[in-house]
């Protein structure tokens, strides 16, 4: 069974910080708040080289690349910006850290090669995105409720993270599988953060879609229950419930869940998807909450709710008595009188 990187990422993320802690303690806080002046600092453990920006390096997806060839290793880094270079800087960092520290090479040794370096790459940009967006500066709905296009907007307007980080962070939250995706004002992919499912390709033109379609011609919000994306081998991706916001003029982000999606009450998921956590989330009958479905009732075969309420346990009292002489469940209308306790046949 192909494993999900996606979900285990953030644990291993916070195993790297846990090595640059013991490596460099107290400095992680310089590491977010002045990324390449700290790095530079640790010149005996990795070299830092700046280059002309999108330079076309390897599978990263971030513009850098992580040199094990030089002494000490190098990181070469491009980006437009200071925001990009701190990310893109901190992702290679991820790369070395993970490579030169046994306890961390240790869990995937007997790992494939494509299965290693998956996992590698996600927690890569995990690591850099806990770095620069740390557990304090998150809004509680966004841990609570799940990522919505508006929270990967203020994420980056309240911090100095660049729009990749903020989209990353974001994606750790969704409740079922999702996709937080970074387009350019022609809806070309430019960065996506996948939780739990198959992202879209970069450089892929995304504008003819639903969702991208609605936002490029409003050039505002968005928000499409039939959403989808194209997919690397060019066939859409399943339905999704989708919104999207401009990050400013040049930049987009899309927020697309399969189910259980933040900005919708009442969002099921679509037929045949087996992706969520749960079973789905359903509004209680009794107290008219929606709740997360944790399990089938075993004699309705209905979803059931954690605190035991499902769908037979509110309409059976009413449809349904039980007669004490022949030991069975029966419909109200089978006894004689309200009140009469034998049912017809035992009356």
């Amino acid at each position: 069974m192909r494993q999900d990187f996606s979900a285990m990422a953030p644990g291993r993320a916070q195993a790297i910080l846990a090595v640059v802690e013991r490596r460099h303690p107290g400095r992680l806080d310089a590491l977010r708040t002045n990324t390449l002046v700290e790095l530079r600092a640790w010149r005996a453990e990795i070299q830092l080289w700046m280059h002309d920006p999108h330079s076309g390096w390897g599978p990263c997806s971030v513009d850098g690349e992580y040199n094990t060839e030089t002494v000490p290793p190098s990181v070469h880094l491009g980006g437009a910006s200071p925001r990009e270079q701190a990310f893109a800087a901190l992702h290679e960092l991820g790369h070395h850290l993970q490579q030169s520290d046994y306890g961390l090479r240790a869990p995937v040794s007997d790992w494939s090669w494509n299965e290693s370096e998956a996992l590698e790459e996600e927690a890569c940009d995990a690591f850099a995105a806990r770095v620069l967006l740390p557990e304090p500066h998150l809004p509680d709905a966004l841990r609570k409720t799940g990522p919505t296009a508006a929270d990967v907007v203020a994420l980056l307007s309240s911090s100095h993270a660049s729009r990749e980080a903020c989209c990353v962070r974001a994606s750790e939250f969704f409740l079922s599988s999702g996709l937080v995706v970074l387009l350019d004002a022609e809806g070309r992919v430019v960065f996506a953060a996948r939780h739990g499912m198959m992202p879209p390709q970069r450089g892929s033109d995304q504008a003819a879609t639903p969702l991208i379609r609605a936002a490029l011609r409003s050039r505002g919000s968005a928000q499409v229950d039939r959403a989808h994306l194209v997919l690397c081998d060019g066939h859409p991706s399943e339905d999704l419930y989708g919104q999207a916001a401009w990050l400013d003029e040049n930049y987009l982000v899309a927020v697309l869940g399969v189910d259980q999606v933040a900005w919708r009450r009442f969002n099921p998921p679509r037929s045949g998807s087996g992706t969520s956590r749960f079973l789905s989330g359903r509004l209680c009958e009794t107290c008219g909450e929606e709740v997360s479905v944790s399990e089938t009732c075993g004699m309705c075969w209905q979803p059931k709710f954690p605190h035991g309420q499902c769908g037979c346990a509110a309409a059976w009292p009413a449809a349904y008595r039980w007669c004490p002489f022949c030991n069975q469940r029966k419909f109200t209308a089978q006894f004689p009188k309200p009140g009469q306790t034998a049912c017809r046949n035992c009356d």
